[in-house]
């Protein structure tokens, strides 16, 4: 019998996390500032935040984006609850597309199911494949003559939208930390990457999650 995902919890990491709580931080302090610096050198990128979990990280990055009622994200049909939940939880619709053999997201559906409406894409790497995302952020991009997100109060003033003039492509890489894409880390393809570290992922934190943000100017990472 092959056990399900086994965590690796060796006498360094007890140590670890001795040394952590004999330190007095108990909660965000040192040790997740480096490892926030450690996740952004790994994964090429400028900036990677910390947070909770995957699902908490994926959605404040949905409401800092500015989505919501009347909105659309697109996710594919083959993906765990969650993706699905946190567009219903900003009160936008997440629209399903169908995969491929690999189970990934389709970009040719993807580009079938984009409208106006459409403010933000949500690739999902399965099993440690990643998703396609090259071709999903081209999509986006190839469909910005029709994209003309309005002003949004609830982030008090000008959308983060009509910056990118596209939809956000948010990557839910919980299953990829680690994999490469044309020898790059997964992590520098998308708008912004969300990493799992739940007890089940191949780097664990025991529960946790973080965002490595890879947008193009002028966004101040």
């Amino acid at each position: 019998m092959i056990p399900f995902a086994p965590p690796r919890i060796d006498d360094r990491t007890i140590k670890a996390v001795t040394d952590a709580l004999k330190s007095g931080w108990i909660t965000t302090g040192p040790r997740t500032k480096a490892f926030e610096k450690h996740l952004a050198e790994y994964c090429g990128v400028e900036k990677v935040i910390a947070l909770n979990s995957w699902t908490n990280a994926a959605e404040l990055a949905l409401r800092w984006f500015g989505i919501g009622p009347g909105d659309e994200v697109i996710i594919p049909a083959y993906t765990y609850c969650a993706t699905a939940n946190i567009v219903m939880h900003v009160g936008a619709k997440p629209v399903l597309v169908d995969v491929l053999d690999d189970f990934t997201m389709d970009p040719e559906a993807v580009r079938k199911a984009m409208n106006q409406r459409t403010k933000c894409i949500i690739p999902v790497d399965i099993g440690g494949v990643p998703a396609r995302v090259a071709e999903i952020v081209r999509v986006a991009e190839e469909a910005c003559a029709w994209f003309t997100p309005a002003v949004n109060l609830r982030v008090g003033g000008a959308n983060p939208q009509m910056r990118l003039g596209r939809a956000l492509v948010l990557s839910d890489a919980a299953h990829s930390f680690g994999a490469r894409i044309h020898d790059k880390p997964v992590g520098a393809q998308a708008d912004i990457t969300g990493f799992s570290f739940h007890a089940v992922k191949n780097l664990t934190t025991a529960e946790g999650g973080a965002l490595a943000f890879n947008l193009p100017e002028p966004f101040d990472r």
